[in-house]
């Protein structure tokens, strides 16, 4: 199989990352021997059966992210001209990708 490593030098050394999983990092004095540490620690990485677990929460133990941004524009007196300008610029996007 086929893995895609970002190789990177900076300051003198090499930095190598797989792509598809960026915990695996390595940094060489080396590109050769950056390439031959990712490599094995791929294959140690993925010789390592991963466990699935679930766990349960309380819907009272987490915070949503969004509330705390929930009416802020309220009070804004351009909040309609935005819509407005919104709304033509999607009928503008959907007529151009009926042309298209």
């Amino acid at each position: 199989m086929t893995y895609d490593v970002i190789l990177r030098r900076k300051n003198d050394k090499y930095i190598a990352r797989v792509r598809d999983w960026p915990e695996l990092i390595i940094e060489e004095t080396t590109r050769e021997a950056a390439i031959d540490q990712i490599k094995s620690q791929l294959i140690e990485y993925l010789n390592q059966p991963p466990e699935i677990v679930q766990i349960d929460l309380e819907s009272n133990d987490i915070e949503n992210p969004w509330l705390k941004f929930a009416g802020m524009w309220a009070d804004d007196p351009t909040w309609d001209e935005f819509l407005a300008e919104l709304e033509s610029y999607r009928q503008e996007i959907d007529e151009a990708d009926l042309e298209a």
